[in-house]
């Protein structure tokens, strides 16, 4: 009887792992954010018009990251910068930068400054309208290589 008790607790044991600890590879609102791909590349085209441009410097000592914008555009009080794990959607993190001067923003980072991230800068502050910003630019970094990137309008 030992062994199929063992064998038994194990196997909970390692479901419970898979349930807890599992891949969140494809989005759960993967419908909507395809129906709403024409806004995205609105806002791209709109970012790309009005000639907007960004570098990020992340400081992992300070849990702070920077940013410099560049564009021809009333530069806003505040973005919202948000951080999406390419696996996983608990890490993700929604930053708020805040202007320090024209151009240049702030903005404290709670998430792990290690591996891959995906980002995206809009003036929206709510990332649940993300779809009514009328901008966004796009990046990608992997800590494991640099601090710094640069930020722009997805291509087509």
């Amino acid at each position: 009887m030992a062994p199929l008790v063992v064998v038994v607790i194990v196997s909970f044991s390692l479901l419970s792992i898979a349930v807890r600890h599992g891949d969140d590879v494809v989005s759960d609102t993967y419908y909507k954010d395809s129906r709403l791909y024409h806004y995205r590349a609105e806002q791209d085209q709109q970012a790309k018009a009005l000639g907007l441009a960004g570098m990020l410097l992340f400081s992992p000592e300070e849990k702070s990251v920077s940013l410099d914008l560049r564009g021809s555009l009333e530069y806003p009080e505040k973005l919202l910068l948000i951080l999406s794990h390419p696996v996983e959607a608990d890490l993700d993190e929604h930053v708020v930068l805040e202007q320090v001067s024209i151009g240049r923003y702030r903005g404290e980072v709670a998430a792990p400054m290690r591996h891959r991230w995906y980002l995206q800068l809009m003036p929206e502050l709510n990332p649940e309208n993300f779809d009514q910003a009328e901008w966004r630019l796009k990046g990608e970094i992997n800590f494991n290589i640099g601090n710094g990137v640069p930020l722009k309008p997805a291509e087509q």
